[in-house]
């Protein structure tokens, strides 16, 4: 079997982080930088998610042309 994608193993640190975040028991300065580093995989993530969504509409509207002809 395949290892984990990337999105899979950002989506895996985003939760490790959330549960830093949740916890609150780092100092403030760690506190911050585990924040912007979320900031930083939820965006990728997005990014990841709109391109995969892109592709799959794509090879939907291919599939529907292909169909009619």
């Amino acid at each position: 079997m395949a290892g984990k994608s990337t999105y899979e193993k950002k989506i895996e640190r985003l939760a490790e982080l959330s549960t830093i975040l949740e916890r609150g028991e780092a100092p403030l300065e760690e506190l911050l930088k585990v924040f912007e580093e979320g900031i930083k995989l939820y965006r990728e993530c997005n990014l990841i998610l709109e391109s995969t969504e892109a592709k799959i509409q794509t090879i939907l509207v291919d599939e529907e042309g292909s169909n009619e002809a």
